[in-house]
């Protein structure tokens, strides 16, 4: 085994433990608000541009099926986070907005999440930070570009 398989391997180690310690400390945080992280992942899509998005807009954002999202969308307006409204044009269409629940549950995950990524990025400098962020960005093209499928 040559000498940066070795390294390689620790850093795609490093970079997944430190997406499970992340997801790990957001969602402690988030389900004290009373929303699971599924959910909490679609109100951020609808927060986005709310009252642009319907259903199909959001599935496709975030790559799930439309029934899965159907199936979340009901819990967040059962919730009190949303509201889905008839569009003018398709009934079967519906528009998503935030309820004022809704709104305040996004302000104070944002909070979190900045809490969080402060905590998880201490002591490390813009210079370094930067050069991490060019790694990984190379990293998703290499991946992109690789997906089965494609070319």
């Amino acid at each position: 085994m040559k000498k940066n398989d070795c390294k390689r391997r620790e850093a795609v180690g490093l970079l997944i433990t430190a997406d499970r310690l992340h997801r790990s400390a957001v969602e402690s945080r988030v389900e004290k608000l009373g929303i699971h992280r599924s959910q909490h992942i679609a109100l951020m899509a609808v927060a986005r541009e709310e009252g642009k998005q319907n259903q199909i807009t959001i599935a496709e954002q975030l790559q799930i099926s439309p029934a899965a999202v159907s199936v979340t969308m009901k819990k967040l307006e059962k919730g009190g986070f949303i509201d889905r409204c008839d569009t003018e044009t398709d009934a079967r269409q519906k528009r998503l907005t935030l309820t004022e629940k809704g709104k305040k549950t996004v302000a104070e995950t944002r909070v979190l999440f900045d809490q969080v990524d402060d905590m998880m990025c201490g002591g490390i400098s813009d210079e370094e930070m930067k050069i991490f962020c060019d790694v990984l960005s190379k990293m998703i093209e290499n991946l992109r570009n690789n997906e089965p499928g494609r070319g």
